[in-house]
């Protein structure tokens, strides 16, 4: 009968304390993705939550997002984009960068997929509670099985676009789709301004530009460390920049994949689309007008070089994969006037440099380039995670982060790579490719040549 007794008594406070629990909702609104080095990952997640909390404690809540656990930094309130603002409606959730595949919403690079299933479930860690109203609440419901495919990230600064033309090599037309940035300070001045191009690798290509800018980190051209670099004709900082995404790979002729041999199908349409854009913005620079791109994007760097002699005031190929057998003598002689500066990683063995770039530079150094560069790493080490070796194809992490810094000796001997930004000339005395490039303008007359050192 006792055990009855307190059987009895550990039901009734067992109901009784649920009966007293509190379930705070809270609606799952957007996620962040930021991109990184060799990845992307969701950074942020954005909630409405039904009442707003008392105090904000990172270490109360546990956050999920595709089914990985994720670390809680800061809690904060905000607006439903995720930005700060006191005492705002929305609750943001700072997460530490994963590792993991499955807190990438990006799901391959080929052709480019986001995903579309990523679910976020926000909840409290066991045996932890918040306030909120004067209310204690032991449990949150916060959970979405679908997609959220409202997400923020540096992408949205891009202004979308698509341009038709011609195919190049048989009929019909192509449709490219594109990213413009165009900072308001800049669009207003008045002035002349600066044009960077950049053009995907083989995993980018489709119809949303958003994979092209945040699936390469491409979207740190429009950061300031790299912005800075670039002057308008007024003086000020800054620089557009267009990324331009084909529906499959630059590499693709009507005769299949090639390397060079046969022209790109988009050859025309992109200097059309090109001419497009800079017809639609009279402001930009027509003299300072620079293109490059990665592995694929690369190739058609070269490409849009050997098609269009004294276009471009600058490119800067990184790890190009237009094979040099098919560059012909007279084609070298062509853009031996060109002011180059390729990038790759000598342990690349996806596009293998001494099969590419190498000896279309020494070419270019035999025929009399003046202004051809090259940085050539050692390997690729990335800085998200301090000394985290990435494949030796992924050299455009130099490019974004800012670190190509130095070039090989012009010479047609034998290279010495360098980890130390490629090289140690500074070309005509510029220690950084952006700062180079932003100095390179097809009218300006000849600087006079500069090996200098490093500093």
């Amino acid at each position: 009968m006792n055990l009855s007794k307190s059987f009895l008594a550990a039901l009734a406070l067992t109901v009784a304390a649920a009966a007293g629990a509190q379930t705070l909702k809270m609606t799952p609104q957007v996620v962040r993705i930021t991109a990184y080095e060799a990845s992307t990952s969701v950074n942020l997640v954005v909630v409405k939550p039904e009442v707003k909390l008392d105090v904000l404690d990172p270490a109360v809540f546990t956050v999920q997002t595709n089914g990985v656990e994720r670390n809680v930094k800061i809690v904060y309130t905000c607006d439903d984009r995720g930005e700060w603002t006191d005492g705002g409606d929305y609750l943001a959730f700072g997460l530490e960068v994963s590792r993991e595949r499955g807190a990438a919403p990006l799901v391959s690079r080929g052709m480019g997929t986001w995903s579309t299933a990523y679910p976020v479930k926000v909840a409290l860690k066991q045996g932890k509670s918040v306030k909120a109203a004067g209310k204690k609440y032991t449990a949150v419901e916060c959970e979405t099985p679908h997609a959220l495919r409202n997400f923020l990230s540096e992408s949205d600064f891009f202004r979308r676009g698509t341009f038709t033309g011609p195919s190049t090599g048989r009929p019909g037309d192509e449709t490219l789709t594109y990213g413009a940035y165009e900072p308001e300070a800049l669009r207003i001045d008045g002035k002349a301004n600066p044009l960077i191009i950049w053009l995907h690798g083989m995993g980018e290509g489709g119809t949303d530009v958003s994979i092209e800018l945040m699936g390469n980190e491409v979207v740190a051209l429009i950061r300031n460390d790299i912005q800075s670099h670039f002057t308008t004709e007024g003086g000020d900082k800054g620089a557009y920049v267009l990324a331009v995404q084909c529906p499959t790979m630059w590499m693709d002729t009507a005769k299949g994949f090639s390397a060079g041999d046969h022209p790109s199908l988009y050859s025309d349409v992109l200097k059309s689309c090109i001419d497009h854009y800079l017809a639609q913005n009279p402001d930009v620079d027509r003299n300072r007008v620079y293109i490059g791109g990665c592995s694929n994007g690369g190739y058609m760097t070269v490409n849009m070089l050997l098609r269009n002699p004294g276009f471009f005031a600058a490119a800067y190929p990184t790890c190009e994969a237009f094979a040099d057998a098919n560059i012909s003598d007279l084609q070298i002689k062509q853009i031996a006037g060109e002011n180059i500066w390729f990038v790759q990683s000598f342990d690349d063995t996806t596009v293998r440099p001494t099969e590419y770039c190498i000896p279309t530079y020494k070419r270019l150094i035999e025929a009399g380039a003046k202004n051809v560069w090259l940085s050539m790493f050692e390997n690729v080490t990335g800085t998200d995670t301090p000394g985290q070796r990435l494949m030796g194809h992924f050299s455009w992490v130099y490019v974004f982060n800012d670190q190509v810094t130095g070039a090989q000796a012009q010479s047609t001997g034998e290279l010495q790579p360098s980890n130390n930004g490629g090289g140690a000339v500074a070309p005509q005395g510029f220690h950084n490719l952006f700062d180079w490039m932003n100095a390179q303008v097809l009218t300006a007359p000849e600087v006079p040549q500069q090996q200098g050192g490093r500093r």
